[in-house]
């Protein structure tokens, strides 16, 4: 029974020696133990972190002008593309009859206005000139009393037929003109309906996703494919609007891709001025290169960007007591082996330190761990920790 009390003893002593160093305050004599920290100016380092996703830096959907089926897509997703080739084609069976029949009535037009209206006119112009010669006769014999006046008034209204005979064949010639105008428009509209049956890609890119199939009929404007121009990509953050105006297009940043577990460095390209409506962060895109493609849209990154850096005086912000008068620590003194109240200014908080503006001054000791039980002037044994 002795040696189980033992035992029980020795290890509660030792549970009693377990407790954490923070939190234990020791009396020797009657004189508490503390632990200090050695003030000195500390270089710092503040960067935004962030999560993101590569999104291409252009993206188009091309489409057909026209309505149609398609006859055949030219390429699959993850194809390479280069500007000007071939993506997809449409049947342009019904286009080819609409051209044929826009080239017959050019035809149509052009003959007309090269033979017939110029025939028209020739005939109706002589006919009006021989009338007029022949009313100017027979006025002159009127005027001599030579020619009755039912003669005049006959020679009179034929004359004025033919030149509304005349008038018309000139008027049919200005709408002739206008109706060759309409059918070479015609031509060319059919003309391009024929080219529009062919999509060339826009850009340089690579297919990420195939909408239409071959076979399938398509409206006017309707996507048929995908592309995304991926030479150089974008890291798509949202950035809180607290840290939105200290950030400048141009500015470096760090992204490392878990996909590839590697880190690339960029700058920023883009700053959105407009909050996303549901995240109400600020969409900010960071430019990088992606020579061998190997940054995918959709991979998933963390974004790195120093916002400042320089030495300020630094301290734990653990050592800090808000008290009523404002922020205070207690200073240590070698020589009387004492400490004493410090009212300080503190600044930027920094990680687990928090910068001191006023108060403190370079090479003096401060309390971090067993400040909370200590009166001003109180003696002290004090302990220096080391990081």
């Amino acid at each position: 029974m002795k040696k189980v009390t033992s035992i029980l003893l020795i290890c509660f002593l030792l549970l009693i020696g377990c407790t954490s160093k923070q939190e234990e305050v020791v009396e020797r004599e009657g004189v508490k133990q503390v632990y200090t920290k050695t003030i000195s100016g500390s270089g710092y380092t503040n960067k935004l972190t962030l999560s993101g996703n590569i999104v291409p830096t252009e993206v188009v959907k091309p489409s057909f002008k026209i309505p149609g089926v398609v006859s055949n897509i030219l390429v699959n997703e993850g194809d390479v593309v280069r500007k000007g080739q071939v993506i997809a084609q449409m049947d342009q069976s019904d286009y080819a009859i609409k051209v044929r029949a826009a080239q017959a009535e050019l035809e149509a037009a052009r003959l007309q206005i090269e033979t017939e209206i110029p025939t028209k006119i020739n005939q109706t112009k002589a006919q009006y000139e021989l009338t007029r010669l022949t009313y100017d006769r027979v006025k002159a014999l009127h005027e001599e009393g030579a020619a009755p006046q039912s003669q005049l008034d006959e020679i009179s209204a034929k004359l004025i037929l033919d030149e509304n005979t005349y008038n018309q064949a000139m008027d049919a010639k200005v709408i002739a003109e206008t109706k060759l105008q309409m059918a070479e428009a015609a031509l060319d509209l059919a003309n391009a309906n024929i080219s529009d049956t062919t999509i060339y890609s826009p850009i340089d890119g690579v297919i990420l996703n195939k909408i239409m199939a071959s076979g399938e009929t398509t409206s006017a404007g309707y996507p048929v494919v995908v592309i995304g121009q991926i030479n150089k990509v974008w890291a798509e953050i949202g950035v809180p609007d607290e840290y939105i105006n200290t950030l400048k297009v141009g500015q470096k940043a760090s992204v490392y891709i878990y996909g590839i577990d590697q880190s690339v460095e960029g700058r920023i390209d883009e700053i959105t001025f407009l909050a996303d409506a549901k995240t109400r962060t600020f969409p900010v895109k960071i430019l990088m290169n992606n020579p061998d493609r190997i940054l995918k849209p959709g991979m998933i990154t963390k974004v790195d960007i120093q916002l400042s850096n320089g030495e300020k005086t630094l301290i734990p912000l653990s050592s800090v007591m808000h008290l009523s008068a404002g922020s205070a620590v207690y200073v240590y003194s070698d020589e009387t082996q004492t400490v004493s109240l410090r009212m300080i200014e503190t600044g930027e908080i920094i990680k687990d330190k928090i910068e001191v503006l006023e108060g403190l001054t370079s090479d003096e000791k401060i309390v971090i761990e067993g400040q909370f039980l200590l009166r001003d002037g109180e003696q002290v044994m004090a302990e220096e920790m080391v990081e």
